[in-house]
């Protein structure tokens, strides 16, 4: 059962950062109880839902490896409050092979975001009594992985004058999908491990040799699909090229950088800079360049002589050194990618970030939203 304590909207204001409307905190809000959508990332048939074939909710507390059975993503991120949440479930298959700007990605996201912003509640059993969202909620987007890139194609093609403003593309053609609609009353937009700029296990599945093959097999996919082809870091498929110069809602970055564990940490090895055993941490943090920058400790890169980094750090992944808009540093956690979606790693340590957010400190990523709304 769920508990019934109340925490305030905000507890930590930090640098400016949550600065909307919905994080000052004003009477209205006070009253209100935030609401969680979840869009997972690749890799999954959301679109099913049949009784207790949940994959899209599923998928916030699914595991690769036993060290995190019995987590629960969702439980953490709703703590001791009476938060609610909503899933959203698309088809991010490889058998699908859908990029992120397809209708049945970004257009399917949207509706099911807008759905949920009417109260009409999301059609999955949620096994944490009464949690389906209300039309009066405060509503946060919670997104992993690709759910990531999704986000930053909806909430920049949001806005009048953006270049695909409200659309989406199917196989015959442009849709028109109302992501102004869906992302108008968003709060934020949450972020982890995910591939704003690309993920090199994507460039390596579509352009390595037979051991990224190996590897990316358990992680990625099976083959260079559509899907997979557009998670690349070449710049042609990054979506910060196909938005406008700003977001319809803000978005906050969370980024992992810890191996997987046991054998599959040799993924890590293969990718550029710190990582979170699948994608590196300059795609997960939207740093300006390529996602497979290497940037070491604190997001800093420093020049290298014979290997050892010297001198003061030639680049800044900070909010103003950000490679799309409106996008702002919240955490850089030792975690990895599967532990990212399911809080698999409870009170990992973390990298202090250059105007990061230090509420929710020591947490793993579902905690830090829940300790700093």
């Amino acid at each position: 059962m769920k508990k019934t304590s109340r925490k305030p909207v905000i507890k930590t204001l930090i640098k400016g950062l949550f600065v909307s409307a919905a994080l000052l905190g004003g009477a209205s809000q006070a009253a209100a109880d935030n609401c969680y959508i979840m869009v997972h990332g690749h890799g999954t048939q959301g679109n099913v839902q049949s009784g207790s074939n949940q994959p899209a909710l599923d998928y916030w507390n699914s595991y690769n490896f036993s060290q995190y059975s019995g987590s629960n993503f969702i439980n953490e991120l709703l703590g001791s409050s009476n938060d609610n949440y909503g899933v959203v479930g698309y088809d991010s298959t490889d058998e699908s092979g859908h990029p992120y700007w397809r209708d049945e990605t970004a257009g399917e996201i949207a509706r099911q975001i807008a759905a949920i912003k009417q109260g009409n509640g999301d059609g999955y059993n949620h096994p944490q009594a009464n949690t389906q969202c209300a039309a009066n909620d405060n509503f946060w987007v919670v997104s992993h992985s690709q759910g990531a890139q999704q986000m930053m194609y909806i909430a920049g093609n949001a806005l009048a004058g953006s270049p695909n403003y409200n659309t989406a593309y199917a196989a015959s053609g442009s849709v028109n999908v109302d992501f102004d609609g869906a992302i108008s009353g968003i709060s934020g937009i949450f972020t982890m491990g995910g591939a704003i700029t690309g993920t090199e296990g994507a460039d390596r599945l579509c352009n390595g040799n037979w051991l990224d093959s190996l590897i990316n097999l358990a992680f990625l996919g099976k083959d260079c699909n559509p899907s997979v082809q557009w998670l690349q870091t070449n710049e042609s498929y990054a979506v910060r090229n196909y938005i406008g110069s700003n977001l319809g809602a803000p978005l906050y970055v969370m980024g992992g950088y810890k191996s997987f564990p046991g054998i599959q940490g040799a993924s890590a090895a293969l990718l550029s800079g710190e990582d979170d055993g699948y994608i590196n941490l300059a795609s997960q943090m939207s740093c300006e360049g390529s996602g497979k920058r290497s940037i070491e400790s604190d997001l800093n890169s420093y020049k290298k002589f014979f290997g050892i980094s010297y001198g003061s750090p030639t680049f800044r992944c900070n909010n103003g050194g950000k490679g799309t808009p409106r996008t702002y540093n919240m955490a850089s956690v030792y975690t990895d990618h599967d532990a990212e979606r399911n809080a698999g790693i409870s009170s990992p340590s973390y990298t202090s970030i250059e105007n990061g957010i230090t509420c929710g400190n020591g947490r793993n990523m579902a905690g830090r939203i829940d300790s700093c709304l």
